[in-house]
């Protein structure tokens, strides 16, 4: 005599096959995307940068730079470098929106040639 199986699958196997879905779909959302927040290897970009600020004529010490943005002015990121100009963005674009400050930004991103982001882009 064989056992009576059920058909259904249980409530506690869905949401584990929901689970493994949602991250499989964070994964590979993060491999198009610059930030890279939900990939496998976040720490597989490695960029040196300095940030540079020049708000109401004059350009902002290393100090100051670093206070605005509560941020290092230059230094080593071991992430994407987009997580720095994401910050720098979003600061400019709220709280430094009337300040009328041009921001350079020059990294290297795993001994490539540097590259510079500017704000406002120009």
């Amino acid at each position: 005599m064989t056992p009576d199986y059920q058909s259904k699958i249980a409530p506690r196997h869905i949401a584990g096959l929901v689970f493994l879905a949602l991250q499989v779909g964070a994964i590979v959302h993060a491999r198009f995307v610059p930030e890279r927040f939900f990939c496998w290897a976040p720490f597989d970009e490695h960029s040196y940068f300095r940030i540079e600020v020049e708000a109401a004529g004059r350009r902002l010490s290393r100090s100051e730079v670093e206070a605005r943005y509560r941020y290092r002015a230059e230094g080593w990121e071991p992430r994407s470098i987009h997580n720095v100009i994401s910050m720098v963005r979003q600061y400019e674009s709220s709280y430094g929106r009337g300040s009328d400050a041009q921001v350079t930004i020059r990294y290297v991103v795993n001994g490539h040639p540097e590259k510079t982001w500017t704000w406002p882009n120009r």
